[in-house]
Order: C-alpha cells, then structure tokens, then sequence
C-alpha cells in the first residue's frame, strides 16, 4: 500500500515536469514565430518607406504602343526577377467606351497586350553600371535608385486612346501618370502658291479650342477645319504671293 503511493506521487511529480517543460517549449517556439513575424513586418516597412517610383515623358510609338519612362527615386533596388509580381493597370478609350485592364510584364512581347522594358537610364545616360539589367536569355539584373526605365506598353486594339497609367510593385508602392495633355503649341506656314497646311497636334484627343494668328499682317481671311485627335487644317482663302507662317494652339 505504502508503495503504490510511493510510485503515484513519482508519476504524477514527473507528469508535472513534463507539463512544465512542454508549456516552456510552446511558449519559447511561440515567442520565436513571433519574434520572426516583427522582424519580417519591420523589414517590410522598411522597404516600403524606402522605395519610391515616378513616371516621367511619354509619345506614342504607334497607333496602339506607348512609350513612358518610369525612375526610381527611391533607395532601394527591385529586383528584375520580381517584375512579374508588378501591376500595371491602364485606363483607355477604345474608340467606343471607357476601358481599364491589367496589363503583364512580357518582356518577349508574345502576349496580346503586354509591357516590357525598351531601353535602360543612369543619371540620363543610356547606361546601367551597377547590378546590370540583361534583357535577353536569362532576365537578370535590379532596377536601383536613379535608374530610369524606358517601357513600352502595348493593348491589342486598332487606336486606342491611352488616358492614365497605374504601376504598383510588389510591396504596394505606386506611380501614376495621367496621359491628358491640357495643351500642345507651334508653327505652320502655309506655302506660296497653296491655300492649305495640314498641323498634327500631340494632345492625342479631339481638341476644345483652336487658336491661330498670323505671324505677320496678311490680307486675307483665314479659318481652321478637319479638326480630329490627331490634327487640323489651316485654310486661307486666297494663294499667297510669299509663305505665310502661323502659330497654333490647342487645347
């Protein structure tokens, strides 16, 4: 009888023990998958303070290709390999309706609407000295601070008219540019002999105004027509005797 008490209370003191040492190691492992969550949270922050990207001058390749360029002002680098994490979200006129679509980094250009990297900028120079961008065989390389992108993005529609662009990395920093421009300006000259001149303009829709004045006195009456997205006609109403030169604007 004495024994058996003898052996319960040794069974129960090492079931204690072990209770304790279990409860030890739950609660360091549990500090340590915490400990690892804030390092992980902080590093993020971190980078996310760090990184900082901006779109600068944009024109048209073709009737449905933009080129843009993109630096980045931050102070930290984005790794190539990491660019098809990347959002590049465009909203356009497709001739019809309003569209917005997601656009993926394909920098062998085979899908429908894609975007890639067309050329690489260091301080304004066409170069890339450090962490080199490869843009053929394997992609390798970083996009680091004062580094400029020069991307091209391409929709598979006949003329779309591109209004604004949002690119976002993969930690959520974002740029965004709007592809409006209010207003475009210069000359044209109406030649000796002809009584028109055709003037492309760069505000890529159907423009709210047009202005033009002569540079100089001339007598005779002059108006503007065939007005479109893309241009306009200057019209005289006699041929001049010598060229006449205009100034434009539209907006």
């Amino acid at each position: 009888m004495g024994q058996s008490t003898v052996v319960a209370t040794a069974f129960t003191a090492i079931m204690f023990v072990a209770g304790i040492s279990i409860l030890i190691m739950s609660t360091v492992s549990s500090f340590g998958t915490l400990s690892e969550a804030i390092t992980d949270r902080a590093e993020i922050s971190d980078i996310i303070l760090s990184e900082r990207i901006e779109f600068g001058e944009w024109a048209l390749v073709d009737s449905s290709t933009l080129r843009i360029n993109v630096s980045n002002v931050g102070s930290t680098s984005i790794m190539l390999n990491r660019f098809n994490k990347m959002d590049l979200i465009t909203s356009y006129n497709d001739g019809s309706n309003q569209q917005t679509t997601w656009i993926t980094y394909d920098q062998s250009e085979s899908l429908s609407n894609y975007w890639s990297i067309n050329r690489v900028f260091f301080r304004n120079q066409q170069q890339d000295l450090i962490n080199p961008i490869s843009l053929s065989g394997a992609i390798s390389g970083a996009w680091d601070p004062e580094e400029t992108l020069e991307i091209e993005i391409h929709l598979d529609e006949a003329s779309p008219t591109f209004e604004y662009i949002t690119l976002i990395t993969p930690f959520g920093v974002q740029a965004h540019s709007s592809l409006t421009k209010l207003y475009d300006m210069g000359t044209a000259t109406v030649l000796s002999g002809t009584r028109t001149v055709v003037v492309s303009h760069l505000i890529d829709r159907m423009p709210k105004s047009v202005q033009i004045t002569p540079g100089s006195v001339i007598n005779t009456e002059f108006w503007v027509e065939l007005v479109d997205s893309n241009s306009f006609v200057i019209r005289i109403s006699n041929n001049p005797p010598s060229n006449i030169l205009f100034y434009w604007r539209v907006e």
